[in-house]
């Protein structure tokens, strides 16, 4: 008759019961119980269980029940007859009666190993690439919304003294260099204007309207206020640069086949918008699709409107460059690769980016040659308008009020 033995785990260490409920062997962790614990809760094989396992083994016991799936795998690897069970008769017989087990202070063992465990399952996700990833892209959008309002700032301030150079300057960088360097207008000289790559119509143009600007004079004290705001946002500037240069770094480590794909940036905000790389990964690619574009999604479930096309994915040249009819299939066919990149990214890291990046090109050929001319547009069909019909119980009280005052009037004059 082949024995079973049931096998579990608490705070302390692993335990095994036969299948009347009595204990036949135990193994105090060798380690500490949120390492030992964080492993076996994982899947994975600690020695503790090998060394279990192998003495109830010498000891006849042939077939083997766990409670968690990925470990039960595992351990059927390793060469051991397991199943899975769910409650399974060693679990409960540890959890209904764990003083027996663990003393009289069994709480506390339970709470402090339970606290170490949920802080080193915090520190593992805090540190996760991707993780940072998400904070670096995030932190990117957060410094363009600063730059856009700060400079929006300086244009209005910079216009009361020279406003003429707002129109002809509309990149913001090369005007944020412009009163760093010269701040005011009287400084201004071809030298300076050639120094920052302005052409010839632009340097002629600035020199003209410098002689007969309607702009306020400024005293050195209200330029240096500015000049100071303009080389704050040119820091800001070089700190995008930086982050930037960053995400380029952490995607090759991360995610080289999202990155290969679609480039750093926007691989990087599909991981954000997704919450992680494994999210990404386990999404299905229509899910992928519309990322970024939730606000239209319910929108459409809520109202019936059209649903979106696309979301953060239409940063894609192909999607964007192409026409709207074509856009939707260019989507859902860059979404089909990105589901795949992110897999393998997450799964197995192996570098595959060439072969999505040419099988995408051929589809997107194809999309173009087959669907060269817009669809015909539906014609709306034309509403009848309804013929307006008389409410007869309208009518028949009104001709019935009639009739109940000419009785009343003829009663009255047959009276006098």
């Amino acid at each position: 008759m082949l024995m079973k033995a049931y096998i579990s785990e608490n705070v302390q260490g692993i335990y095994a019961f036969d299948e009347g409920g009595n204990l036949i062997g135990k193994r105090i962790f060798t380690e500490s119980p949120e390492a030992a614990l964080d492993k076996l809760l994982k899947g994975e094989i600690i020695d503790d269980l090998l060394d279990l396992l192998e003495e109830l083994k010498e000891n006849g016991y042939s077939r083997f029940a766990v409670e968690h799936p990925e470990l039960s795998r595992k351990v059927r690897e390793a060469g051991f007859d397991v199943d899975v069970e769910f409650p399974n008769l060693a679990g409960e017989k540890l959890r209904e009666n764990p003083e027996e087990f663990l003393g009289s202070d069994w709480f506390e063992k339970y709470f402090k190993t339970s606290i170490n465990l949920t802080r080193a399952r915090i520190q593992e996700q805090s540190g996760a690439r991707d993780k940072m990833i998400i904070q670096a892209i995030e932190a990117l959008d957060d410094i363009d919304k600063v730059i856009n309002l700060l400079v929006s700032r300086l244009r209005e301030w910079y216009s009361l003294h020279f406003p003429e150079i707002d129109e002809i300057l509309p990149k913001h960088p090369q005007y944020v260099a412009f009163i760093k360097k010269i701040g005011n207008r009287k400084n201004i000289t071809r030298e300076n204007l050639e120094s920052f790559g302005l052409g010839e119509n632009k340097i002629a143009r600035v020199l003209e309207v410098k002689e007969k600007t309607m702009g306020a004079w400024m005293d050195q004290k209200d330029i240096t206020v500015i000049q100071n705001l303009a080389k704050e946002i040119e820091d800001l500037y070089k700190l995008r640069s930086e982050i930037e240069d960053y995400i380029e770094r952490a995607m090759d480590d991360v995610a080289p086949n999202l990155k290969a794909l679609v480039g750093a940036k926007l691989g990087a905000r599909l991981i954000s918008l997704a919450g992680g790389l494994k999210e990404l990964a386990l999404m299905p690619s229509s899910t992928i699709q519309v990322l970024g574009a939730e606000k239209a999604l319910f929108r459409h479930l809520r109202s019936g409107a059209k649903p979106p096309k696309h979301g953060i994915i239409y940063q894609y040249p192909a999607i964007n460059k192409s026409p709207w009819w074509q856009r939707g299939k260019i989507a859902r066919a860059l979404a089909g690769k990105l589901a795949i990149a992110a897999r393998v990214d997450y799964f197995s890291g192996e570098y595959i980016a060439e072969e999505l990046k040419n099988e995408i090109e051929i589809r997107i050929k194809e999309i173009k040659e087959k669907y060269p001319n817009p669809p015909k547009r539906k014609e709306k069909p034309v509403k009848k308008e309804k013929k307006k019909k008389f409410k007869k119980k309208g009518k028949e009280k009104k001709f019935r009020g009639k009739e109940k005052k000419q009785k009343k009037g003829g009663e009255r004059a047959r009276r006098r």
